[in-house]
């Protein structure tokens, strides 16, 4: 199985740093294929700008999106591995989604409407925050950020979402209860690997 992890978090000792470590270990024990854009490390350019729809209309594609969208082809699960900040996603991940999931790619049209294009390969979501899992539910943010990402971007291009994982209070919980969370991380990734 091909694994593509786009990974999302500024700071190298991060607990998004811890899973991805978690991810990439599950993912080589089973003898899987792993390639991580790590969009920070790579500098990705988030901005999707006039010279990038001008590309798109005379049917070319901007060399560092091709490159995210051939390896999107390669893969059969995506994760997707960042915090949540002000109720979303980090600016650079946004940014990618816009430039990567372009029409054509990502999503078309056809004689029924808008057509997904990423069918037959799966979603992996794993989000951090600072907030607590009451705090998410009582406000509704938790539902409304799940509805964002699952529905309004990754089931909207036919990704199959395996599952969807967030970890609450990771700046103020204790080292135990992060390698508890990191150790049901693992028992999820076997049963989906």
């Amino acid at each position: 199985m091909r694994i593509l992890t786009i990974y999302s978090h500024p700071i190298p000792d991060s607990f998004n740093a811890a899973i991805l470590t978690a991810i990439s270990e599950e993912v080589a024990l089973r003898g899987h294929e792993h390639n991580i854009r790590d969009l920070y490390k790579m500098g990705f350019n988030p901005v999707l700008g006039i010279a990038d729809f001008e590309q798109f209309n005379r049917g070319t594609i901007p060399a560092d999106i091709k490159k995210e969208q051939d390896a999107i082809r390669k893969a059969d699960i995506l994760f997707l591995v960042h915090p949540i900040w002000w109720s979303g996603m980090p600016a650079i991940l946004k940014g990618w989604i816009e430039r990567v999931f372009s029409y054509g790619f990502a999503y078309g049209h056809d004689s029924k409407g808008v057509k997904a294009l990423l069918t037959g390969k799966k979603a992996v979501i794993v989000n951090t925050t600072g907030g607590t899992e009451k705090s998410f539910a009582d406000s509704g943010f938790g539902d409304a950020f799940r509805l964002l990402a699952q529905d309004s971007i990754y089931r909207f291009v036919g990704l199959d979402i395996a599952l969807h994982r967030t970890f609450y209070q990771i700046p103020s919980v204790s080292r135990e209860a992060r390698g508890e969370m990191l150790d049901s991380l693992r028992a999820d990734l076997q049963r989906i690997l």
